[in-house]
């Protein structure tokens, strides 16, 4: 009964790996790449992050400079607003088309303005650069919601590999010293032990990012079932509090104001990004991060974008396990969640699976060729 579910297990794996082996070596490979996107992407714009401000010219306010970024791209929308973290920092808009209903339609454009002449220094267009290509074809293969799905069929395979892989691996107590040897003989075993090692040392984090690249690919179906075997919800922005006959009396606040009352309630923040409401009814949010904390946005503060009254600080040691939980994801999925160790870990781990599908594919293919062989027998396994 056993060697008939271990023969069964092994077929599982298999085809897994041979139908969607290809495919998830590439979402690994781009993974790795995107794990240090947020770096890239600075040194990419260096020359425009900076400015030097001549004696005595006073600071536009940050209105301005989006209203200036807004006269290159009238058809556009704020979509968000990098707070400049110094005096001498560029302020970075961020627009999208008008009312995206998703990210890739969104085709995001930065507008780097200078804050002091309102000089526009450059402008980038998400959608035209290599890493927003990686970043499209990661996040759903170029093909918008169609491609997501795809993914996430992958991701279901990626989930039986590594379901299926330790128990494949796994010699038995009485040889549990042999689990992690490599042997040096012939090439068929080298590769063998190299694909069992490989697969179960990085075996921790594939899974991790197999499920949360899950919850990406079907994350109404995932937010739904985590809440409802645990009790816990994502969170919910707040309601803004506002009387009916004033809501229509009242106009936006300006973003220095938010700013600014983002900066009297989270004084030792650094703040990050400001999304904007897009009516009164709705709050606005700006995210930060606090000393210490190597994950950018973890934190959130919702205001009323009318008063620019703070109506709720998100900390994320505050949030209940499933804000946590949510909020978890992404840092999670690409590695950011530990700073630079982690990072470089997720980096290595993303490009496992190509060496994995590699070893697997030529294992397999090496089989069937000696099958095919005239009188050749059956062996078990790859060996």
């Amino acid at each position: 009964m056993r060697a008939a579910m271990r023969r069964a297990l092994f077929q599982v794996h298999l085809w897994a790996g041979v139908v969607a082996g290809l495919l998830i070596a590439l979402l690994g490979a781009s993974g790795s790449a995107l794990v240090f996107r947020a770096d890239l992407e600075r040194w990419a714009v260096a020359d425009w992050l900076a400015v030097a401000p001549a004696e005595g010219t006073a600071r536009r306010s940050l209105d301005e400079a989006v209203a200036r970024a807004l006269r290159e791209y009238p058809a556009r929308e704020l979509a968000r607003l990098v707070v400049p973290p110094t005096p001498a920092s560029s302020v970075e808009v961020v627009l999208q088309v008008r009312r995206p209903r998703n990210l890739a339609e969104a085709d995001l454009v930065s507008v780097f303005v200078d804050p002091y002449t309102l000089e526009v220094l450059g402008t980038r267009r998400k959608a035209e650069t290599v890493l927003g290509g990686l970043q499209d074809f990661h996040y759903a293969l170029f093909s918008g919601e169609p491609g997501l799905k795809v993914n996430g069929v992958a991701a279901l395979g990626l989930l039986l590999l590594a379901l299926t892989g330790p128990v494949l691996w796994w010699p038995g107590r009485r040889r549990w010293n042999h689990a992690f040897k490599v042997r040096t003989g012939p090439p068929a075993a080298t590769w063998r032990d190299l694909h069992a090692v490989c697969g179960v040392v990085s075996w921790a984090a594939i899974l991790l990012i197999t499920l949360t690249a899950l919850y990406f690919a079907f994350r109404g179906t995932a937010t739904a079932v985590v809440t409802l075997a645990s009790g816990a919800a994502t969170v919910m922005p707040p309601q803004v509090p506002r009387p009916a006959d004033t809501a229509t009396a009242a106009g936006f606040a300006s973003f220095d104001a938010l700013v600014a009352a983002a900066r009297r309630a989270e004084p030792e923040a650094r703040l990050d990004e400001l999304r904007p409401a897009r009516t009164l009814e709705r709050p606005a949010s700006i995210s930060f991060r606090l000393p210490g904390d190597t994950v950018v946005g973890r934190h959130r503060l919702f205001l009323d974008p009318a008063s620019a009254t703070v109506l709720r600080v998100d900390r994320h040691d505050s949030l209940d396990a499933g804000g946590r939980l949510f909020a978890n994801m992404a840092p999670w999925h690409f590695g950011s969640f530990g700073g630079r160790l982690t990072q470089w870990l997720w980096f290595v781990v993303g490009l496992v699976p190509a060496l994995l599908f590699g070893s697997g594919l030529w294992l397999w293919w090496r089989k069937r060729r000696r099958r095919a062989r005239p009188g050749a027998g059956t062996q078990p396994g790859f060996a």
